[in-house]
């Protein structure tokens, strides 16, 4: 994809269809910032795995995100809205 192609996502929601629920790789990972009592910042994210009949809605001009790699195929459904978030 060109970069004008994704730059105006503000929504993104995936709905897993594959069926198998065993560990082939593929999960969504969404990376946060944390910020510790003391002011510390330490980068992190969380996977989510592709499980067949979960459905995810994301605001993907904020959340950083990334498909990890799966050593199967995977079926989804994904729909991206344009638009300009208010800040």
């Amino acid at each position: 994809l060109r970069a004008s192609d994704y730059r105006n996502r503000v929504v993104t929601t995936i709905l897993y269809l594959n069926s198998s629920t065993l560990d082939h790789g593929g999960h969504l990972r969404c990376y946060h910032r944390d910020i510790d009592n003391e002011d510390n910042t330490k980068d992190t994210f969380d996977d989510i795995p592709p499980k067949g009949g979960t459905i995810i809605i994301f605001d993907s001009s904020r959340l950083e995100h990334s498909v990890q790699p799966s050593t199967m195929n995977k079926l989804a459904f994904t729909c991206w809205i344009n638009g300009v978030m208010a800040s």
